[in-house]
């Protein structure tokens, strides 16, 4: 008898970066999240197409030069896009996406 491997939450949705909107007139620094938007579950890495998905928050994140956290549980990484997209081995694609867009 064979067990199927049980649902786990997409790993696109553990991935997001912010970007600064404006300071207050307080001197606060208001920002806005970016994700995938991403709820689905799989039972593979990434739910269909959602590889897409993380690789577009990637560029996205590139080209305006912000960090990426990676949010598993209790825990935050935090690298540039580059770094996330090499451990994931689209660095070459994410690069090249990158350079394009920051033109």
């Amino acid at each position: 008898m064979t067990t199927q491997n049980p649902n786990h939450p997409c790993a696109c949705g553990s991935y997001a970066f912010e970007v600064l909107i404006h300071e207050n007139v307080g001197g606060d620094k208001v920002w806005q999240q970016k994700t995938t938007g991403c709820a689905a579950t799989t039972q593979s890495t990434f739910a269909p197409g959602h590889d897409a998905k993380l690789k577009s928050l990637l560029i996205a994140a590139g080209v305006g030069g912000h960090q990426v956290r990676q949010t598993t549980r209790d825990t935050v990484i935090v690298k540039d896009a580059l770094r996330v997209a090499a451990d994931l081995g689209w660095e070459d694609l994410v690069r090249e996406a990158i350079a394009k867009g920051a033109r």
